[in-house]
């Protein structure tokens, strides 16, 4: 079989190679430059205790130090434990993950231990067990088997498009997906999406040329790729296989067929179901909350009303494209036979598009129903669907205008995508929040009774940096925390209070008789939010601590007033009801801080959970809170005494 089609417009021998070379090597590049610059997000962290469960056990297990790992939004009671309210579903009755795929998971366990990292010690009395020049290590060591498969990408994207409509096609798709900042964000991810994407594109390559050949060794090799996919993300391997349906009639034409489908479908019962049966999935897949269940009609559009006009921009592309490949009879062959030859690719990706579209929706676990993850299923197809475009236009206008042409569509398109060779997105101060945090843990005399907790989000990195056994806060029963006798550390790991912006302290310092011109106004922008936080603090814990930095006299009194008009802020509040349709039914403008419990809570009666329902809200009044600069907050709960005034 050829590897490309007949009359594709060819580049000179061994250009095609030499370039796509290159172009892997500068997106390798790309995406190892600052790989360790920003701390881990809360989702790598999980991910980065999975890997240290599997050095530890040998399997992604449910507990990591000692402690249950809670990972998800919380829906099932657990009465039997004097500590935990509620059981993760994110893993089976076994005590295996089940939630997430293991492939990646087993690259980020193998690329720790090639970097000397193991699962860490649980202490007697608990200690920071990592010095500080190891963090930058400990966040390059996870999110390097990203690059790995953000390298696969790459290359799978040169052969598929090659394959699909020619060396032009190829080297286009592989331009496009190397310099997409998206792309690059996600291959610098410790997380599972880097894997997913570059695993389900080859097996959509796969699948087509299984399609189009008929052939065993074909189907074999799509089998095996797809073996591999679920055990990555069983949610694309579930979309694969519904875009792959619509190809059952192309692949019951071929004469030897049944031979191909029945080694096809071995390979696939051979690699799935004993896994399936040795987890426990079966038996627990049917106690995850579905997104389905919770969508209404008109949510399945939500993500298309958010980009009218990519919607508009492939909407008339495809119309175009179908418009011409209408008309081709009338053409002459030179124009016809590559609108012949586009036309199986051209339906076979959009096909894989629509599906990932609305497999996403389908088959997504509510908690993971974020529209900005449904994003990761609809890169592939559109990436190779433009390479196959402009592949179609080079050769439809020939050798000499095809280099600018193509050159110049492919230049616009990345500068379009909003960051030419960067990464998506940075978070400047979390990092710096986070590292705060790490350096007070460090310094804390820690006593053999001491719980540790934090907010969930970071609970998993902060035990990763520091090989403290840190737990999520949203779990843990009431009764328990207000009866626990011994040290109890909370680490509010985000603000309390939305960050005031320039224009809000120049009102509110104005209505004061002061006045700020804007940059003076940003610069006491951090402050402010201190001092907001502390005073809502203020009234329900013991003592305030901050560090004694000098604040002049009319600081406290505008951070009263900004405290007052910060519910009615936009700034640092996001309508979570615009990512999560499913878990979020109406419009929820919320910040962080009120963000968590909605979300974590959001099957057990969240409104019951919030401020003097909050678990941890009758310890508050015995807590010492350190206000750390980023405005994050350390409640420290001493040991109770007993009559004599010896500890408990």
């Amino acid at each position: 079989m050829n590897s490309e089609p007949t009359c594709a417009l060819r580049l000179p021998r061994g250009w095609a190679w030499s370039l796509a070379a290159l172009v892997i090597l500068l997106g390798v590049l790309v995406r190892l430059r600052h790989l360790d610059e920003s701390t881990l997000f809360i989702d790598e962290g999980e991910s980065c205790i999975n890997a240290l469960s599997i050095l530890e056990h040998g399997y992604p297990a449910d507990s990591y130090l000692g402690l249950p790992v809670f990972e998800n939004t919380l829906t099932e009671p657990w009465p039997e434990h004097a500590e935990y309210e509620f059981r993760d579903t994110s893993y089976s009755a076994r005590g295996m993950a089940v939630y997430h795929g293991w492939l990646p998971l087993y690259a980020i366990a193998l690329s720790l231990h090639l970097h000397g990292i193991g699962p860490d010690r649980l202490l007697e009395v608990p200690r920071v067990q990592h010095a500080p020049h190891e963090l930058r290590q400990r966040i390059r060591a996870a999110r390097l088997p990203a690059v790995f498969f953000g390298a696969l990408f790459l290359l799978v994207l040169f052969l598929a498009g090659r394959d699909l409509h020619g060396e032009v096609a190829g080297l286009a798709a592989l331009t496009l997906g190397a310099g997409s900042p998206k792309c690059i964000w996600i291959a610098q991810q410790a997380r599972y999406y880097s894997a997913a994407l570059a695993l389900s594109t080859l097996c959509a390559w796969l699948i087509w040329r299984a399609a189009r050949s008929g052939r065993p060794r074909e189907h074999v090799l799509a089998a095996t790729g797809l073996v591999l996919l679920f055990h990555t993300s069983s949610l694309a391997f579930a979309i694969l296989c519904l875009a792959g349906l619509t190809l059952l009639p192309r692949l019951l034409r071929h004469p030897r067929w049944k031979r191909s489908f029945l080694l096809a479908a071995a390979l696939l019962t051979a690699g799935i179901l004993p896994w399936l049966l040795w987890t426990g999935y079966l038996a627990h897949s049917a106690r995850i909350p579905m997104a389905r269940t919770f969508l209404e009609a008109r949510d399945y559009f939500l993500y298309l009303r958010g980009v009218p006009e990519l919607v508009a921009g492939a909407a008339a592309a495809l119309g175009l494209f179908t418009l011409a490949w209408s008309g081709r009879k009338r053409l002459p062959a030179r124009l016809a036979a590559p609108l012949e030859e586009a036309a199986g690719a051209v339906g076979w990706l959009t096909t894989w598009t629509v599906a990932g579209y609305l497999g996403f929706q389908l088959f997504v676990p509510v908690a993971s129903c974020s529209l900005g993850r449904l994003t990761h299923n609809l890169l592939a197809g559109p990436i190779l669907l433009g390479g196959v475009g402009l592949g179609l236009l080079a050769r439809l206008v020939g050798p000499l205008l095809a280099i600018p042409l193509v050159g110049g569509t492919l230049l616009a398109a990345l500068l379009a995508s909003g960051g030419f060779l960067t990464r998506q997105r940075r978070n400047p101060y979390e990092s710096e929040a986070v590292l705060q945090v790490v350096e007070a843990l460090r310094a804390h005399p820690f006593r053999a009774d001491t719980r540790l907790y934090s907010l969930p989000y970071q609970h998993f990195c902060l035990t990763y940096y520091t090989g403290l056994p840190v737990q999520s806060i949203a779990p843990v029963r009431r009764a328990f925390l207000d009866s626990y006798a011994g040290e109890i550390l909370i680490l509010e790991t985000t603000s309390r209070v939305a960050p005031p912006q320039a224009v809000a302290i120049q009102a509110v310092a104005s209505a004061q008789g002061l006045t700020l011109g804007r940059p003076e106004a940003r610069a006491w922008g951090g402050p402010l939010m201190r001092a907001m936080v502390r005073a809502e603090l203020a009234p329900l814990v013991a003592e305030v601590r901050e560090d004694p930095t000098p604040r002049p006299s009319w600081l406290d009194a505008v951070a009263r007033d900004l405290l007052r008009e910060e519910p009615t802020w936009p700034q640092g509040r996001f309508d979570y009801a615009l990512d999560n349709p499913a878990l979020f039914t109406t419009p929820a403008r919320l910040s962080l801080d009120e963000f968590w419990p909605r979300f974590f809570y959001a099957f057990v009666n969240p409104e019951e959970r919030i401020g003097p329902g909050l678990n941890y809200a009758g310890r508050l009044a015995e807590a010492r809170a350190w206000i750390l600069p980023s405005a994050w907050v350390w409640l420290h709960v001493p040991a109770r005494l007993d009559a004599s005034g010896a500890d408990t």
